[in-house]
């Protein structure tokens, strides 16, 4: 082997892995997703984030959302590698799910089956779980005609945004999602908890702090309590981390809400949520964590192939409507024990 000086200009004209890449907000004012792209072609997404771990970590820290784009044969078929290069690969599985999707395999599954016309609200996935997932991936395999897109918002800053009174109130008592399985709307038990077996969910329910009651007619259900605040395990961060305003009878869509309504009762809905001690949560409190959200929302235009790489706790997300096709997968990493 060669060696003396022109041996080590060679080598110190290679690039270090880290300066392969680029790193930027991804819009002009507050806070946007960081725009991850290379410097160079031929720059492999997976191979590059294999070596470079520790790095994606602090850049999901400081940034708390990736936006990874133009990577050499970057495409959604590479989200199942790129979770086992950026993490720790310990995937969850959509247990006590509460909307119909699309199992994939390998724990990958596609975003929300919900009509294109109708807008998903910001929401961070898990919160009523006692196991969330720290880390969740999207890929975009098919850009939608117009609309579509992944909107974000930090809950560290819509946490701030919200009284003093509104937070003491969730912060003393937490919130409860009260779920009725089986009355003709909703999913069924059967499907959220991935069994027939009545055992099974009685057993998922005692493990999770699930209550839980059988009614006639294979009817089902139940009542969970959980923090409306957390503090972030690895950054230490106050989050607004709940579904208080997402599940609450006041957020169904008018003439949804009103035929649900007709048909079941006021007290027989799907889904329903309460401060934690059962007391009914006002519509006006509800308006007042929406405007929060919607303050701190930020969209972007996805574009085949982008992966986008969410710390879970930090920031909420949504879907806009939109027209044609669109196909999004999600997997959710390293699981954290609330």
């Amino acid at each position: 082997m060669k060696t003396g000086p022109g041996a080590f200009r060679r080598r110190a004209l290679q690039p270090n892995a880290s300066d392969l890449v680029a790193c930027r907000p991804l819009g002009d004012e507050g806070w946007w997703p960081a725009l991850v792209t290379p410097q160079a072609s031929g720059v492999d997404l997976v191979g590059w984030s294999a070596t470079q771990r520790d790095l994606v970590a602090d850049l999901l820290r400081r940034h708390k959302a990736l936006l990874f784009r133009g990577f050499d044969r970057q495409s959604a078929a590479q989200l199942a590698d790129f979770v086992a290069a950026s993490s720790d690969n310990s995937l969850l599985d959509y247990k006590d799910r509460t909307t119909p999707r699309e199992a994939l395999g390998s724990k990958l599954y596609t975003s929300t089956s919900y009509p294109a016309d109708r807008r998903i609200e910001l929401h961070n996935e898990g919160t009523y779980w006692r196991r969330w997932p720290l880390k969740l991936y999207f890929a975009c395999d098919v850009a939608a005609e117009t609309g579509g897109e992944t909107p974000l918002a930090d809950m560290a800053r819509v946490l701030d945004r919200l009284s003093p009174e509104t937070v003491a109130r969730f912060e003393a008592s937490g919130f409860t999602l009260v779920r009725r399985y089986n009355d003709g709307f909703g999913l069924p038990w059967q499907e959220v908890f991935q069994t027939e077996d009545r055992a099974e969910v009685e057993a998922f329910c005692t493990a999770n702090g699930i209550g839980y009651e059988w009614g006639e007619d294979d009817r089902l259900a139940t009542r969970q309590t959980r923090p409306a605040i957390r503090r972030h395990p690895r950054t230490g961060e106050r989050v607004w981390f709940n579904h208080a305003a997402f599940f609450h009878v006041s957020a169904y869509a008018g003439p949804d809400r009103d035929a649900l309504e007709a048909e079941l009762g006021s007290d027989r809905m799907p889904y329903a949520t309460t401060f934690g001690d059962g007391s009914e949560i006002p519509v006006s409190v509800v308006d007042e964590i929406l405007a929060a959200y919607h303050a701190e929302e930020r969209r972007f235009a996805w574009e085949d192939g982008d992966i986008l790489l969410v710390d879970n706790m930090s920031i909420a997300h949504g879907r806009q409507p939109y027209s044609g096709r669109r196909r999004v997968l999600v997997a959710m990493a390293e699981p954290h024990d609330g």
